[in-house]
């Protein structure tokens, strides 16, 4: 046994030597992010339709990131077109493709989170796309109601394009019936076929189904010789997600395809028709599909099967395919369209606060009772002639007010609960309150940084502070004009804003611990927040137009930026939502039409604008300040303008408690086998696996030979396995990566 051991070994280390003189590093593979979005729509009626289009990069779609959620889109889907329905890039209406190839690249509904194709497979767009002449892209979104109040809507796709050919393309494929529903009916079945014509093999991975409210169940099947094989069903009511096939199976020319809805139309009493129209159904089953890069592209105009062969071919259609699965309550739930539409309305705004009249809002927070607590600056304005060219405070005096007000908000009402901070101040900007009920002030008149605690008479008791009080500088000694403060686990960040362009970091008792200035540098950090769920700064880099994503480092997650504004003064965040407002009507021109100043919208990670809105009651003046409430149903923006300082009280209005996509409660991993494709690198470590688990089998079957030991033995073989991924959360924005 001794020689046998030793043996192993050298072999081992001699297939080490060997593999290791023949691997081949393999080159990163390069990944760029193209984002199609909406120009900002808001819908006019019921099942309004509208699509936008862009030219269509040269490479090889291999992941797709939707920007969007349920309350607000019905659904989205992506087409490849060689020409666009109309040149101007955006138009209302259900057309897509003009003339030419017409491709489903991506469709999405209720909520589906991203999804990354299998290692191997893409899609062709682009000078890449060969025959089928993708040139263009074009989103089409179907809204199913107008929103409350005035919102914009940008939803849109990120692309995750490669530039290197994968070995294998892919397309979708859709089965879809055209037959009307008829009423009263508990368990319709509408069914749906075609013969596959083509002689390239497909190779099924991923599935996606789609209903209206009627539908229980979709699922589709192919036959061969008899036999049917199941591709996939599942219920419509679910987020409608490309759901990936676990085993490996292929589609051949001639093979019987077919598909079949369930629907409950018990409710109903009169037929409905397949349509567009939120009052119509629809019978989709989209199937993903992949075939060599070598064979001839079995599509080169569009992938359809319809009804095309005698109804008497579903006679013996799989019972599997039409019963129900069980219910998943916490996926009707994530999936849930609202019914209530959505809006964000303008509740109330708010010159005084009970007795008190608001001088210019320059900060708000909420204290631990979630009572707003307001920044104001009283009778005292920031005008041209508040400083010296030194950045020195000339009116030396505090300002002889309370300029701290806390409200309970209710509805229209805001009643006072109660005010401070008389003599105490200078030039308030930015504050915040933490668990203990801690108050924390930025002072740009003072240049300083304190914390307060609050006594029983309403009366402050300073902490400490931090910076030297009317003196401006740099360093861990002071501050000039900082903005902004919050505490996050064991630190204080201050956005030490006006002069310094600088984020520092102190310890919870006024200590310096370290500073940074973002990506390029800031250009006056006017705002800084938290994010509880992710654990991340946002910084507002207000004359840079952006907001950073931070880690407490100071290193990027990703940079909101966009050409709907150029100044950024706020940002605050609730759940994977970012709120950013501009303080200043600076914008360019955006789809030929001037836009006014509004709050603007994104997904956390994502560095994109997902929808904005604005007040009905008349435009934004000189907006300063935006809070979100701790339960995220009211939005709060605090104004600045000299003749009429206010504040502004939003209700977003959805159905439900959760308004964010909370893709972290959905997880769909499983296998999918791919056509082999040598890699020496991951070769060798199956091989020397390989050889290590052989040899140990026969070394095993030497020694019960030896010593006749006789039992039976049984073998197998393991096929490769790699996963489709519909990945919970939105990645970095950089438009370039380089990925394995």
């Amino acid at each position: 046994m001794r020689e046998i051991i030793f043996s192993l070994v050298f072999l081992l280390c001699t297939v080490n030597l060997f593999v290791s003189s023949v691997s081949v590093a393999r080159k990163p593979q390069t990944i760029k992010k193209w984002t199609i979005q909406m120009v900002g729509y808001s819908p006019m009626k019921n099942d309004d339709y509208v699509a936008v289009s862009m030219e269509a990069p040269t490479g090889y779609i291999v992941g797709y990131e939707p920007l969007a959620n349920a309350d607000r889109v019905h659904h989205m889907l992506l087409y490849g077109c060689t020409r666009p329905y109309a040149e101007s890039g955006f138009w209302r209406g259900e057309s897509t493709c003009g003339g030419g190839g017409a491709h489903i690249l991506y469709a999405w509904a209720r909520n589906a989170p991203n999804l990354e194709l299998p290692k191997g497979v893409g899609f062709a767009i682009g000078d890449s796309s060969g025959e089928s002449g993708i040139k263009y892209l074009v989103l089409q979104v179907h809204y199913a109601a107008p929103f409350a109040g005035r919102v914009s809507d940008y939803s849109g796709i990120t692309l995750k394009v490669a530039a290197e050919q994968p070995p294998n393309l892919a397309a979708v494929y859709l089965i879809v019936s055209g037959s009307p529903i008829p009423p009263h009916q508990p368990a319709f079945q509408n069914n749906m076929s075609c013969t596959y014509p083509s002689s390239t093999v497909l190779h099924p991975f991923a599935f996606r189904t789609h209903t209206h409210k009627m539908g229980r169940l979709v699922s589709a099947f192919y036959k061969r010789d008899g036999h049917w094989t199941m591709i996939g069903k599942r219920n419509p009511q679910w987020p409608q997600l490309f759901e990936d096939i676990s085993r490996p199976m292929e589609i051949h020319e001639g093979d019987f395809i077919a598909g079949s809805c369930r629907f409950d139309s018990s409710g109903e009493s009169k037929p409905t028709p397949m349509g567009s129209m939120g009052s119509n159904e629809m019978c989709n089953f989209y199937m993903m599909v992949y075939y060599k890069a070598s064979d001839e592209n079995p599509f080169p105009f569009g992938a359809y099967c319809s009804n095309g062969v005698p109804a008497h071919s579903f006679d013996d259609y799989p019972v599997e395919g039409t019963e129900l699965l069980p219910a998943r309550p916490e996926l009707e739930h994530h999936a849930h369209q609202s019914a209530v539409p959505f809006g964000v309305i303008e509740e109330a705004k708010f010159t005084h606060i009970g007795p008190v009249k608001l001088g210019q809002v320059a900060g708000l927070s909420f204290d631990p009772s979630h009572n707003l607590v307001v920044f104001h600056r009283g009778k005292r304005v920031w005008n041209g002639d508040t400083f010296n060219g030194a950045n020195v405070l000339n009116n030396k005096n505090p300002i002889d007010e309370d300029v701290i007000v806390i409200s309970k908000m209710e509805g229209k009402n805001a009643s006072l609960v109660a005010k401070t901070g008389k003599g105490l101040f200078f030039l308030p900007h930015g504050i915040f309150v933490d668990s203990d009920n801690s108050i924390y002030t930025t002072d740009v008149g003072s240049h300083t940084v304190a914390k307060w605690k609050m006594n029983a008479d309403s009366s402050l008791s300073k902490v400490w502070e931090v910076g030297t009080p009317l003196v401006p500088g740099a360093g861990s000694t002071h501050f000039c004009k900082p903005t902004g403060v919050v505490v996050k686990g064991g630190s204080i960040f201050v956005s030490d804003g006006y002069c310094n362009d600088r984020v520092v970091e102190l310890t919870l008792d006024g200590k310096y611990r370290s500073e940074f200035k973002g990506q390029g540098g800031f250009k006056i950090p006017h705002d800084i927040v938290s994010n509880s769920d992710t654990h991340n700064l946002y910084v507002a880099d207000r004359e840079n137009g952006r907001v950073h994503e931070l880690r407490n480092d100071g290193s990027i997650v990703s940079i909101f930026t966009s050409g709907l504004f150029n100044n950024i003064y706020s940002v605050d965040t609730h759940g994977d939502s970012v709120f950013m407002i501009p303080g200043e009507f600076r914008a360019t021109q955006f789809g030929g039409e001037e836009l006014p100043i509004a709050v603007f919208v994104g997904r956390a990670g994502s560095g994109l604008t997902e929808y904005g809105f604005a007040p009905t009651s008349g435009p934004f003046t000189r907006p300063h300040i935006v809070r979100v409430c701790p339960h995220g149903d009211h939005v709060y923006v605090g104004d600045i303008d000299e003749s009429s300082p206010v504040i502004w009280k939003f209700k977003i209005q959805h159905e439900g408690a959760n308004h964010e996509t909370d893709g972290g409660t959905l997880s769909f991993f499983s296998t999918l086998s791919l056509p082999y494709t040598p890699d020496v690198s991951s070769g060798y470590s199956f091989l020397v696996f390989f050889l290590f688990i052989v040899f140990v089998v026969g070394a095993g079957v030497w020694a019960k030979r030896k010593f006749s030991e006789k039992t039976p033995q049984s073998s197998f073989s393991r096929t490769g396995f790699k996963p489709l991924r519909m990945e919970d959360n939105i990645g970095v924005s950089s438009d370039e990566s380089d990925a394995d």
